[in-house]
């Protein structure tokens, strides 16, 4: 079995890049170790809050007790099916800043300025609004919530009386501000990364394997030359003529290529593999955006929370059966504020993400019987850096995942901040008649310490794992700007993983752009 190009992955950039090399063309086989994304729970928005966690459709990663936050392990989903995670994530579509890209661009990676992606942003989306900096004719449609509940619409009023401006687009011009969530959906249904793929499949020169996991890649001297894979009880070599395209994630990348010998040298001889390239960037500088909850109990509004129990739920399926609205269509986050946590800060560190909704802290993924609201505080810009390692020479292992949250001194507060931030909108006049009580840090919870103590207890993932195949210029540095890995040959990386640092917000659509761009850096170098 051999194509031109074999990718590792039906994620959010393998779609990507699968449709846009075998539109060129080029024959390629798309290897993906999960099933098809044939489940409604993927298809109907709302079922997100199940696909977290699922037994067939995720990973089921959970990393290292992590010291930053008192000796827990923290569950990281991550889609282990057609799709990847677009297939399981919230549908929050955003770009990021333009200051993201020039801070890439800056550290040593040409080409990637907010002015050469834009270009590929606007390829893959089709939004109806904003300005000429948004697409018009890509495949994958953005749309506005369809229905929004009352409550964000005062949690955005809120935000303006507490001193933030309004920013009409959260992927337009404005960098800072409070805004509308935008999804990627179309009408009632989810839209994921398989939109790339569907087009891409109707081509006699594509070839999808599901149920095909990657065990090793295999090399001729320094050269790439194939996948081997484990599908259905059989092993076999799966052959690339041009290149091997390893579009695994944040996780899973790092993991092969230390499994085929390609990272820190010592650690691949402490787990017993062969090295081939000693690249000890591979697996480090993991980045995450760590949050924590400031929650309330709501009165005198209507809250997810009781939308999604007894008749109510009914009535809102039967919305969404008949006109395709209603709570079906929600996503993680209906509404973001951007803000610096200091006027210090030269742009945005924190992403406040509100929900009009509240979930069980005792219980994962789980909603409170009770209405509440809750305001996610992100720490959009962190310092922390974890690391991805193989734990053996099992490739049905699961890796060691240190996500090393609050390990730098900057975090900390930075988060405290914006608890702050997020009580102060709470208050503001806008919100304040909705707000029977904080139940999240808690009213008793005011001090610097109280604070420091409540971030380290409830810190957890926003689920934006990046920056293990780390792109540049210097040693440590995984892949070059072109996604080339160094040291080898026939092989490149197209993920979340290449990111230098976290984009400041959610990351699928920073990945769909990595994918555009990638694939055309492909074809330009294969002509």
């Amino acid at each position: 079995m051999q194509a031109d190009y074999v990718i590792v992955g039906a994620g959010s950039a393998g779609c990507v890049v699968a449709d846009r090399l075998s539109e060129s063309g080029a024959s390629v086989i798309v290897l993906e170790a999960g099933p098809s994304d044939a489940s409604p729970l993927i298809h109907v928005p709302a079922g997100v809050i199940r696909l977290m966690g699922h037994p067939v459709y995720d990973w089921n990663y959970v990393s290292e007790a992590e010291p930053g936050i008192g000796g827990r392990r923290i569950r990281l989903p991550r889609g282990r099916v057609l799709g990847g995670t677009s297939s399981t994530n919230g549908m929050n579509f955003v770009r990021g800043l333009p200051q993201d890209y020039e801070r890439w661009a800056a550290a040593g990676c040409p080409g990637w300025s907010y002015g050469e992606v834009l270009p590929y942003f606007r390829s893959i989306e089709r939004f109806e609004g904003g300005g000429e900096q948004r697409g018009r004719e890509g495949p994958m449609v953005v749309e506005p919530y369809r229905t929004v509940l009352p409550i964000t619409h005062r949690f955005v009023q809120a935000a303006r009386q507490a001193g933030y401006g309004l920013m009409p687009d959260l992927n337009g011009c404005t960098t800072e501000g409070v805004g509308y969530s935008q999804m990627s959906r179309k009408g009632r249904w989810r839209q994921s990364s398989t939109v790339f793929l569907s087009r891409a499949r109707r081509r006699q020169n594509v070839r999808i394997l599901t149920l095909a996991h990657a065990t090793h890649l295999t090399f001729e001297g320094r050269r790439c030359t194939g996948v081997a894979i484990a599908r259905g009880g059989l092993q076999t070599t799966v052959v690339a003529r041009r290149e091997v395209l390893l579009c695994a994630g944040a996780v899973n990348s790092p993991q092969l290529l230390q499994l085929s010998g390609i990272g820190p040298a010592a650690h691949l001889r402490s787990i017993g593999v062969e090295v081939l390239a000693d690249a000890p960037g591979v697996g480090s500088n993991l980045c995450d955006h760590c949050f924590v909850p400031v929650s309330v109990r709501a009165r005198g509004c209507v809250t997810v929370n009781q939308l999604r129990r007894g008749l109510r739920a009914a009535w809102e399926a039967l919305r969404w059966l008949v006109n395709g609205s209603g709570a079906l269509t929600f996503g993680a986050t209906s509404a973001s504020l951007f803000c610096r946590s200091s006027a210090e800060q030269e742009a945005p560190d924190l992403q406040l993400l509100f929900f009009p909704g509240s979930f069980d802290p005792s219980k994962y993924r789980e909603l409170e019987r009770e209405p509440g609201l809750r305001i996610s505080v992100s720490l959009a810009r962190p310092q922390s850096r974890g690391s991805v390692m193989a734990a053996c020479a099992d490739p049905f292992a699961p890796p060691a995942i240190k996500l090393s949250y609050l390990s730098a001194e900057d975090d900390l507060p930075i988060l405290a901040a914006g608890i702050r931030i997020a009580r102060r909108i709470f208050a503001s006049a806008a919100l304040a008649p909705f707000v029977a009580g904080e139940t999240q840090p808690g009213p008793d919870c005011r001090s610097q310490a109280q604070l420091d103590a409540f971030i380290r207890a409830s810190g957890s993932t926003v689920h934006h794992l990046a920056g293990t195949c780390r792109m540049g210029g210097d040693a440590q540095a995984v892949v070059d700007p072109r996604l080339r890995v160094r040291g080898v040959s026939g092989l490149r990386v197209i993920d979340a993983s290449i990111m230098p640092v976290v984009t400041t917000g959610n990351t699928n659509a920073p990945v769909l752009m990595i994918g555009a761009k990638a694939a055309a850096m492909v074809l330009e170098d294969n002509r």
